[in-house]
């Protein structure tokens, strides 16, 4: 696996009522990803039955736009009651066992809410009408509102000063090398996320996706193109360098707190 970074992404347009389009689609996953879900569904089937209510997949296997050893498989499981930590234990094992069944997969993500926090959250309401596609059950996205760009669209603006201190403090701390790659790249993609969010009202459109962000932010603020794209870097290929790690934040964050309190 090389380190380049690849131009892949989209943006996603308004309607003409400034609506989110989402315009996921199964027919776009990729038949080597839309195997493994095959797996994960009957996973969630066996195991959580009939508290089940639906299942919705995000990210880079939603689009088509998956890539060998970089991208995971990240997926949103919505019960009709809560899910006990006893209960989730056993996600550990078959993680385990779908990364050595398919080693070009970079894991797998299945979290859990409930209906009931689903429809008293708009944020989370927000995440599965514009980012997700259901792909078991219920479709929750023709029941909960359509969003534009609006106060859930900045899910990075209002924590990522915070979460900023939090790396810096926690990176005194811990040293293991999946602890410092996992901090790394977490941090890095908000930052990267974050700086779409400065110009999203501009450009008039919605992405998570790294690349789109990056370049967009890039437009708007091309003195600091550089040190983004490098962020955008350690996103995908993170670091266990921690004093590289807070330079880059370091280089970025000033800009990025003057311009969130300036804008949003």
């Amino acid at each position: 696996m090389d380190n380049k970074i690849r131009s892949i992404g989209t943006v996603q347009n308004l309607d003409k009522n400034g609506y989110i389009i989402n315009n996921l689609s199964l027919d776009n996953i990729q038949q080597e990803y839309a195997i493994i879900l095959d797996d994960v569904l009957a996973f969630y089937k066996y195991h959580f039955k009939t508290n089940i209510h639906s299942i919705y997949l995000k990210g880079s296997v939603a689009k088509g736009m998956a890539i060998h050893h970089i991208s995971d498989l990240d997926t949103i499981g919505i019960s009709y009651s809560e899910i006990t930590k006893e209960n989730l234990k056993v996600r550990e094992p078959f993680w385990i066992e779908m990364n050595n069944k398919y080693p070009y997969l970079n894991g797998i993500e299945m979290y859990f809410e409930s209906l009931d926090n689903v429809m008293s959250s708009k944020e989370l309401q927000f995440l599965i009408q514009s980012q997700c596609i259901c792909i078991h059950g219920k479709n929750l996205r023709n029941e909960i509102p359509k969003f534009g760009i609006g106060e859930w669209a900045y899910s990075h603006s209002n924590y990522i000063e915070e979460a900023m201190r939090k790396v810096e403090t926690r990176l005194k701390e811990e040293n293991t090398e999946q602890y410092l790659k996992e901090t790394c790249s977490w941090i890095m993609k908000g930052i990267v996320r974050l700086g779409f969010e400065l110009v999203m009202k501009e450009e008039q459109c919605f992405t998570r996706d790294l690349y789109p962000c990056y370049e967009l932010f890039s437009k708007h603020y091309p003195s600091k193109s550089d040190e983004m794209k490098e962020a955008l870097r350690l996103a995908i290929f993170p670091t266990t360098d921690k004093d590289y790690m807070m330079k880059v934040i370091h280089s970025l964050k000033p800009l990025l707190i003057r311009e969130v309190k300036k804008r949003i």
